[in-house]
């Protein structure tokens, strides 16, 4: 039909409908905002939705900027596959859903974030699901923990926020031992710190909310895999809907292109202000990776290739002195989340872990008087200034 032919009502509707836009090509990723496409005829559509060919149907299955997205992340973590969810903690609750059935069981890192923890302790409870914390370092715990019908090991190589290190050559052994998925929340050290591939890691995890946006303007979550483990967990996305948003993956791909003159940037300022905090006669202990009398420094040294921009410290006294600090900060941000290109400061007992009993908290380390530092990109003459000044009101 004519399009001249239809009532100018129609007409309003009609134009532009079925675009090709095989033919251009831009140097950025296009947003792709629309939630349902079109295909060539019933076959197609459920060839597509089965997966047995390429294409799209709807945008909670999949989406052109999401796909580019994806190939990115896919290239940037050395595996197959991804898949981009509507946060970190969707991206790990989808995971744990997809590889455990009631009755199983899981072996976790106790030194992890806060909101993992809450999930892992009071809501997999609900499906009769298990989980054993353990000390990430203590060997034999971990050993022991392991049980039949046990499915999946998890730990993060920098532990929030304690930066806790894990040896994941060891828990890649266990894994394969005892027929486990490794499964590890990349958040703290993407690469070029770490490529949990190159240890044997089945399906890594980010909060792309953090370092791999890196602005505070998007929340989401990636999972990165080899295409079977994948393929484990689209279903998972597909049902429940947990996917991200064609904006949010536009905004991502931009952050991604900088991760690594940011990142580089952060570890170095992270590593000069670790110093400066540990002989801080303010400061009782200093948490970072990369100091020289952190009893895991040589596994780290071998492990990472930096130690990424998160360091905490603990101040003398508690709450009230963490609280004297925070409140004095002019350059630091007081706020939640990491991997900003601003500097930003948090109390983990009264955010992130704030779900945890003091005693929970107390035994991974997370002390009233801690405080979570991930540092940016500020000059780091103005961060040490802007700390030395707000200890001093203790």
């Amino acid at each position: 039909m004519n399009p001249n032919d239809l009532n100018i009502l129609t007409q309003i509707i009609k134009a532009g409908e079925g675009m090709d836009l095989s033919d251009i090509r831009t140097p950025g990723v296009p947003i792709f905002q629309t939630s349902n496409y079109l295909y060539e005829d019933v076959e197609s559509g459920t060839d597509i939705l089965l997966s047995k060919k390429p294409g799209h149907i709807y945008a909670r299955y999949s989406n052109p900027t999401i796909d580019a997205l994806i190939t990115i992340m896919a290239t940037l973590e050395d595996t197959d596959d991804a898949l981009a969810f509507s946060s970190g903690m969707a991206a790990i609750s989808s995971v744990m859903l997809a590889y455990c059935q009631p009755g199983d069981h899981i072996v976790s890192s106790a030194y992890i974030y806060g909101g993992t923890y809450t999930l892992f302790q009071n809501q997999l409870s609900r499906y009769n699901i298990d989980v054993s914390f353990v000390d990430p370092r203590d060997h034999q715990e971990i050993e022991k923990e392991i049980r039949h019908n046990t499915k999946i090991l998890y730990t993060e190589p920098l532990a929030n926020p304690t930066l806790i290190a894990s040896d994941l050559s060891f828990w890649r052994n266990l894994a394969t031992k005892n027929n486990c998925k490794l499964v590890i929340d990349n958040t703290f050290t993407p690469p070029p710190i770490l490529r949990p591939i190159d240890f044997g890691a089945d399906v890594i995890i980010h909060s792309a909310t953090k370092y791999l946006g890196g602005h505070s303007d998007l929340i989401g979550g990636i999972v990165c895999a080899a295409k079977d483990e994948i393929a484990t967990v689209r279903p998972i996305m597909k049902t429940f809907g947990p996917n991200m948003a064609p904006i949010i993956a536009w905004l991502l791909i931009r952050g991604i292109r900088t991760l690594g003159v940011r990142i580089e940037r952060q570890n170095q300022n992270a590593r000069e202000l670790a110093g400066f905090l540990a002989s801080h006669p303010k400061v009782n202990k200093v948490f970072y990776a990369g100091l020289k009398d952190n009893p895991q420094y040589e596994l780290a040294k071998s492990q990472f290739n930096g130690y990424s921009g998160m360091l905490s410290f603990e101040v003398n006294g508690g709450w009230e002195e963490a609280k004297t600090v925070m409140k004095n900060l002019k350059t630091i941000l007081f706020t939640v989340s990491l991997g900003d290109v601003s500097s930003l400061v948090s109390h983990p007992a009264s955010t992130s872990h704030v779900y945890l009993s003091q005693e929970e908290r107390e035994k991974i380390g997370v002390t009233d008087g801690l405080l979570r530092l991930s540092v940016g990109l500020e000059h780091v003459d103005d961060l040490k200034r802007d700390l030395d000044n707000a200890l001093k009101k203790i």
